[in-house]
């Protein structure tokens, strides 16, 4: 009888054993679960934000505006020689770019010559910012085409001697609110005609 009760007090304590055993192991799985799910989204928001870093990146490399024809130059005649009197940009937006805000609160047209270098051209005084090809609004989108047009006798002012001519060189930069800027650089030929395109 004795070894009966011994018996059962040993098979109980192990059932107890087992039990409390089988509580621990899942109370570790669940705090490992807990863990593996904060490792992961921390891990997912990671990834996440070094995606959009690399993405903000690639905008800011590339450049959205691209060339659209060749580079107008126009000439007047004063004192028997000929000078540049506006130059004429063509541009439009690669395939797969983000649409480019053209209003002169984002966008900054700038000029440099040997004479002459101004950081910010002003639209509707020494520039020229309209479309050519679109859906009449302020973006340039893809598949629509918009000139800019320096006016160089407005740049110039009252500097009637400063003019750019033959065999000189100017750079326009058109630098958008997002992404590279599309920089511009030509050299007048040495003839100057009254119509140039300038490739």
């Amino acid at each position: 009888m004795k070894n009966t009760s011994i018996q059962k007090n040993r098979m109980r304590n192990r059932g107890l054993t087992g039990l409390e055993t089988a509580i621990i192991l899942i109370a570790f799985v669940v705090v490992a679960a807990a863990f593996a799910f904060a490792v992961l989204n921390l891990g997912f928001t990671t990834t996440q934000k070094s995606s959009e870093v690399i993405r903000a990146g690639l905008s800011e490399a590339t450049s959205a505006i691209e060339l659209s024809g060749g580079v107008i130059a126009r000439s007047q005649e004063s004192g028997g020689s000929r000078y540049v009197s506006n130059i004429t940009i063509y541009i439009k937006t690669g395939p797969g770019k983000e649409p480019i805000d053209m209003s002169d609160a984002t966008l900054t047209v700038s000029y440099m010559d040997p004479h002459i270098h101004i950081a910010r051209l002003t639209n509707g005084t020494n520039l020229i910012v309209s479309e050519v090809r679109g859906d009449h609004d302020i973006l340039l989108e893809y598949g629509e085409t918009w000139q800019i047009t320096i006016k160089l006798d407005t740049l110039y002012g009252d500097l009637t001697n400063v003019k750019i001519g033959a065999n000189e060189e100017f750079v326009v930069e058109i630098k958008p609110a997002v992404g590279a800027m599309l920089t511009v650089e030509r050299i007048l030929p040495p003839s100057i005609d009254p119509l140039m395109n300038l490739g």
